[in-house]
């Protein structure tokens, strides 16, 4: 019997995308809105989603969710081929999986604790259980000191921030972004982009990032965290030195990828629609 340790890296079974998409096409009546989509989620990737309105990004979210199914192809999460799976299938696939909306989507009738919390209670999980996790994540969106306060009594970027936290109750190891720095000032924008890139650099959350916004691209592309030698975060930006290995973009029109690869990639591609998309 071989020692484990004699086995070449080629030969170690290789972990499944946390999300891919294989061949999907998907039509709403005479209307093309994805049209033969491929693309790969790796662990702890983030591929960054761009393209113009109605191009399909917001719909690649919900067949991740299984919200939607695809008229053909696969959609599978963790190498799971989610595409036929029936309702009460599903629940079980979204326990790994958190959302976070442009509006935060939160309940106007229950404070950032209740709002928070939600799924946790929905669950049963003991009143104690729920008030550690609770204040832990809300701490990792700087927001505990807001934890009694009303969605009314928020800012558009506290809001935001809420949805966050909510979304990662239960350590969800896939997140999906939808539009999240959407209506926001350019420094709350930022502060959007620096906690998604906190998952993903500390965290090693798998991501979508579906955006519009050129600057949110920018910034998720080109900067990453780290714990400094005294425990503190940092923000350190590459300045064009290395290619972050963990951030690819993918760019719709009509219902299908033209671009796909790294920032650098990105912006010096000659399409045309793509220079013009950029500028």
């Amino acid at each position: 019997m071989s020692n484990p340790s004699d086995i070449t890296h080629a030969e170690r079974p290789r972990k499944a995308p946390a999300i891919e998409f294989r061949d999907v096409h998907l039509a709403f009546d005479d209307r093309v809105i994805l049209d033969g989509i491929s693309f790969a989620v790796q662990p702890g990737e983030t591929k960054i989603v761009l393209g113009g309105s109605g191009t399909g990004k917001s719909t690649i979210l919900k067949l991740a969710l299984g919200l939607l199914r695809p008229d053909s192809g696969q959609v599978l999460i963790d190498g799971i081929d989610i595409s036929l799976m029936k309702e009460r299938e599903m629940l079980a696939i979204r326990r790994k999986i958190g959302m976070i909306f442009q509006d935060g989507a939160l309940f106007d009738s229950l404070s950032v604790f209740e709002n928070v919390g939600f799924r946790l209670s929905e669950n049963n999980t003991p009143l104690a259980e729920i008030d550690d996790a609770v204040r832990r994540t809300l701490r990792f969106v700087d927001l505990e000191d807001a934890i009694d306060k009303m969605p009314n009594e928020l800012s558009g970027g506290m809001r935001r921030r809420v949805g966050i936290a909510r979304a990662l109750i239960g350590s969800p190891k896939i997140i999906l972004y939808d539009e999240p720095t959407a209506g926001l000032d350019p420094p709350t924008a930022r502060t959007i982009c620096e906690l998604a890139m906190k998952l993903r650099d500390l965290e090693g959350v798998s991501s979508i990032f579906v955006t519009h916004r050129i600057d949110d691209a920018r910034q998720m592309a080109s900067e990453f965290v780290t714990i400094g030698e005294h425990g503190e975060i940092e923000i350190i930006h590459e300045n064009g030195d290395f290619c972050l290995v963990n951030t690819r973009f993918i760019m719709l029109r009509r219902g299908k990828i033209i671009f796909s690869g790294t920032d650098e990639e990105l912006w010096a591609s000659s399409d045309p629609y793509i220079k013009t998309f950029l500028s």
